[in-house]
């Protein structure tokens, strides 16, 4: 429940600064960089394959449906859907809770550039009047390469949002509480005078 209201905010967020504030600043190469796709990464490096996807899935269609809004519904959903969701599949290769060390913010900015191909490739072939190749050519490499530079600042941010979500993490071999404790030893009490 706590990731649930963890991954909603930050969505909510991200969506916010992204329309009011990131997507009306001049940056070089003219393409700002996508915060809620990075947003969609880090929570779904933390959270596995279920929720990227769920996570992916709500933000994307958060997007197509927020003014102006996307000429294809459910465009951003698609392609946020995919990314949650493969990044999710490597929550099991990267160790579980995932921590905060170069391996996942590299997985991160591999699949915000995987993101924005995607991205580009359904707009060039759903709506080929939208953007053309040499607008593309250009954008591009601008928005991958911003999508780079803030994911070292947003992956971590959202697998540490992930972590805080889960709540402690059990260390092997660790304390437990005294009451499981108590029940072990009358479990082993009771076993020792049956036999």
């Amino acid at each position: 429940m706590r990731r649930a209201l963890v991954s909603a905010a930050a969505v909510v967020i991200a969506i916010v600064a992204q329309l009011a504030v990131v997507n009306r600043l001049s940056l070089p190469g003219g393409a700002p960089p996508d915060v809620v796709l990075l947003v969609v990464i880090g929570l779904a490096l933390s959270g596995g394959p279920a929720a990227g996807a769920l996570t992916g899935f709500c933000a994307g269609l958060g997007l197509d449906l927020a003014p102006p809004g996307s000429p294809l519904i459910g465009e951003y959903a698609l392609v946020l859907c995919l990314v949650g969701y493969g990044c999710g599949c490597l929550r099991g290769l990267l160790g579980r809770p995932v921590r905060i060390t170069p391996v996942p913010v590299a997985a991160g900015i591999i699949a915000a550039a995987a993101g924005e191909i995607l991205a580009t490739a359904i707009t060039l072939a759903l709506s080929p009047g939208q953007a053309t190749w040499a607008v593309v050519r250009q954008l591009l490499p601008a928005t991958i390469f911003a999508d780079a530079a803030l994911s070292l600042l947003v992956v971590p941010l959202m697998l540490l949002a992930g972590r805080l979500a889960d709540g402690p993490v059990p260390v092997p071999g660790a304390a437990r509480p005294a009451a499981a404790q108590q029940r072990e030893r009358q479990g082993a009490t009771a076993g020792g005078l049956a036999g």
